[in-house]
């Protein structure tokens, strides 16, 4: 009788269990679409016209940017997509399918991300990434319930606004706008960008690479890598822009890859495959 009596009190408390989660996940998603909706709403209007690149932008950046932009350059108010793709937790850990959402405002630029990282059936984990007014912030949880890791400060700052420059080739109109961004030659078919919060005093620098198409190919810079046991560290981070497409009018990549550098060696992390990007929708999925 009590092996009975252990079964079902299981099976009860497995039901609770899962009934608690279910509610978390809800209440999460509607957390996440409210921040989607404040990201949107402190948004100033954009131009209501795109300038042409300038012309004292380094050679390979004007190019860039005029095939970018197309020949009817038009404003952009606001990005969402949705992206599937595989993530590694740890760099030495085994990659791991990953859903995410993400949410851009332009005037000024910033950007809301959540993504959800599946271990094991019924197991995940939820991250959500801010970088809004030069200020970043980091939360994670188990399954939307148990909070693992919510931090923010000057390491989280930079690297979200390092996340917002290099992601900036999905909104290139931006990468020519002197109100955030300035750029200065470097050797070869290289550039480096800077990008800043206007009224902070923050500010990010990054090197782009453009490939024999003339198109972003790489980026790379040093970010502080935070993963919860200790200090933040500054390493080499670097990123790789892979199938280029025209939506819009705006010629993207649809691909990113991330990686982490470790004693010389080039580490991959985050795997990013983009479902069509969706412009000038100011509200969550």
């Amino acid at each position: 009788m009590w092996m009975w009596t252990v079964l079902w009190g299981g099976v009860a408390l497995a039901g609770v269990t899962g009934a608690l989660v279910s509610v978390s996940s809800s209440r999460l998603t509607r957390q996440v679409a409210r921040d989607a909706r404040a990201l949107f709403a402190q948004s100033r209007p954009a131009p209501t016209v795109q300038p042409r690149a300038p012309v004292d932008l380094p050679e390979p950046v004007r190019n860039y940017l005029d095939e970018a932009l197309g020949p009817s350059p038009r404003p952009v108010h606001a990005l969402r997509f949705r992206h599937g793709g595989r993530f590694r937790a740890r760099l030495d850990g085994p990659w791991k399918p990953i859903r995410g959402e993400q949410y851009y405002s332009v005037e000024p630029p910033a950007f809301l991300w959540w993504g959800r990282l599946r271990l094991a059936p019924g197991l995940w984990i939820d991250a959500v990434d801010r970088g809004i007014g030069g200020k970043g912030r980091m939360s994670v949880w188990l399954a939307s319930s148990l909070s693992l890791f919510d931090r923010s400060g000057p390491e989280l700052d930079q690297g979200a606004m390092l996340r917002l420059l290099s992601e900036l080739v999905l909104l290139p109109g931006l990468l020519q706008d002197p109100r955030y961004v300035t750029w200065r030659a470097e050797d070869g078919p290289r550039a480096s960008c800077t990008l800043r919060a206007p009224g902070t005093g923050t500010e990010v620098t990054g090197t782009f690479e453009f490939g024999p198409d003339g198109l972003p190919r790489s980026f790379s810079s040093e970010r502080y890598m935070d993963d919860g046991t200790g200090s933040p560290r500054l390493l080499p981070w670097s990123g790789d822009y892979e199938d280029y497409r025209r939506v819009g009018g705006l010629l993207v990549p649809h691909h990113f890859i991330g990686y982490w550098h470790l004693d010389g060696q080039r580490v991959p992390y985050a795997d990013f495959v983009l479902e069509p990007p969706e412009y000038d929708v100011p509200e969550p999925f």
